[in-house]
């Protein structure tokens, strides 16, 4: 079967498409060109790393599809590697048509009557993923506290204004009580490696959790 396709896919050029279009997938376009069929979905399954196409084909065809890079990807350390295709199941080759920064477009061939296409990469979005993302800027005002450039009060206050803007967002917190207004020291250092990118944004939250649920920060 593969080497059916290979063959078809080498000798089928040039291509004229049919059916021009393009798919939102998690926020991101995918365009594509599709000849003798129509392309009903696309969608993304990260448990799987894959992108999967659904289908309707007339006859033996082609389809022309550009996948951003942030969507899915096909790595070998920092090289690019080759996508696994499946159509209907069965291994098929394809061509890279083009690639950038950005995106990859590739040229898969399909028999008449196939309907569904997976690409297989090795890495994909994950838009169920629970990490949290601080905007970069943020890490200014962590290294300057760091650095004595501003007081605990104005750190706090920073802290309080992101959180609720939304700008920062931590998980359920309890507040608590305290006596005192003094930051543990631990959390300054904290905040120095965070704006040095020596401990992630998750190690960063849990230091501002400890503030608000020993009642230093008051959200």
């Amino acid at each position: 079967m593969s080497f059916l396709f290979s063959f078809f896919l080498f000798t089928s050029i040039p291509f004229s498409f049919g059916n021009v279009g393009t798919i939102s997938v998690d926020s991101f376009d995918v365009a594509y060109n599709i000849e003798n069929g129509t392309l009903d979905t696309i969608f993304l399954d990260p448990d799987f790393v894959e992108l999967i196409l659904i289908m309707d084909t007339l006859s033996d065809g082609t389809i022309e599809i550009t996948i951003p890079r942030s969507l899915l990807d096909a790595k070998f350390d920092t090289f690019d590697d080759g996508f696994f295709i499946l159509v209907d199941g069965f291994e098929t080759d394809y061509i890279e048509k083009a690639s950038t920064s950005e995106y990859r477009t590739l040229v898969i061939p399909f028999f008449g009557g196939d309907s569904v296409i997976d690409i297989i990469g090795t890495d994909a979005l994950n838009p169920f993923s629970s990490e949290p993302e601080i905007p970069s800027w943020i890490k200014n005002n962590a290294g300057w506290w760091a650095d004595d450039q501003i007081d605990d009060t104005t750190f706090i206050q920073g802290i309080q204004y992101l959180i609720t803007e939304g700008i920062m967002q931590i998980p359920q917190t309890e507040s608590g009580e305290s006596s005192v207004n003094e930051i543990p020291s631990w959390i300054k250092n904290n905040a120095g490696w965070w704006a040095d990118d020596q401990i992630d944004d998750t190690t960063f939250i849990q230091g501002i959790q400890y503030l608000i649920t020993n009642g230093i920060l008051q959200v």
